[in-house]
């Protein structure tokens, strides 16, 4: 079975609880990040592409930002309807549109009726799906596809998945088992929402969690920076909480412009 085929089968089963990750401490931290990625927060008539989606924490934080629209894939159609629940009881109509999709994929295969550009790319956690870099190469190939010249990519991913902190889980999140696989890991996580655990299991390759450049540089991305994680407001209002997760963190915010 493949690292997608399991991606689907697993957030059809956590798609209830999994909005309850953005009230953890990891879910803070990379929503304060991807707002300091993303500018001053500030998206006033952008047209934004959210790369695996899912339910739409990000998405919907992006529309409050000032974003014109947001169009989210995802491989869930659990996920997807309910960030759709979501945006109806919002009583918004228009500014979120979903589209079910595998992202390693080539997207112009589905017939989605999509922008031919965007403003903004998001990818996030969406590499942290991909056990091999064929995956990974399809995924990068969109990004580079749909955005636009001098626009803006930003994504999560992993930054260490045998970290001592995420292995504790004091910040949220867990990991179960950990077990290598050819250029990478595959490993358990759990995050820690409320009223119940999110479990999952996750495969991540050398090239993303080790830093490499190559991929993003290969989608013709550039000015290719990890977010300081220093300058989440979360970290400067109690450093001492935070003080371990900055020596060991397990995730990174990435920005990138594209050429």
């Amino acid at each position: 079975m493949s690292s997608q085929d399991i991606a689907k089968i697993s957030y059809a089963q956590v798609a209830t609880a999994y909005d309850g990750y953005a009230q953890t401490p990891a879910g803070i931290i990379e929503a304060q990040l991807i707002a300091r990625a993303l500018g001053p927060g500030d998206l006033t008539g952008l047209h934004v592409l959210d790369l695996g989606g899912g339910s739409g924490i990000h998405a919907r934080e992006c529309i409050d930002y000032g974003a014109e629209s947001v169009d989210i894939v995802d491989i869930s159609p659990e996920m997807l309807k309910i960030a759709s629940n979501i945006e109806e009881s919002l009583g918004r109509e228009g500014k979120i549109r979903f589209f079910e999709a595998d992202v390693s994929k080539p997207l112009s295969e589905y017939n989605h009726p999509l922008r031919e550009k965007y403003d903004v790319v998001m990818a996030n956690w969406i590499f942290s799906h991909a056990d091999k870099r064929s995956t990974l190469e399809g995924m990068f190939a969109n990004i580079g596809a749909y955005l636009k010249p001098g626009g803006i990519f930003v994504g999560i991913r992993d930054a260490n998945p045998f970290s001592h902190e995420y292995k504790m889980g004091k910040y949220g999140a867990h990991t179960g088992w950990v077990k290598e696989i050819e250029g990478g890991v595959k490993y358990w996580a759990v995050l820690h929402c409320k009223p119940e655990p999110v479990e999952f299991e996750v495969a991540s390759l050398e090239i993303i969690y080790g830093g490499s450049k190559e991929l993003y540089e290969n989608a013709g991305l550039t000015k290719i920076v990890e977010m300081s994680l220093e300058s989440a407001q979360c970290v400067k209002d109690d450093p001492e909480f935070w003080a371990d997760f900055l020596k060991d963190p397990f995730l990174a915010v990435v920005r990138a412009v594209k050429t």
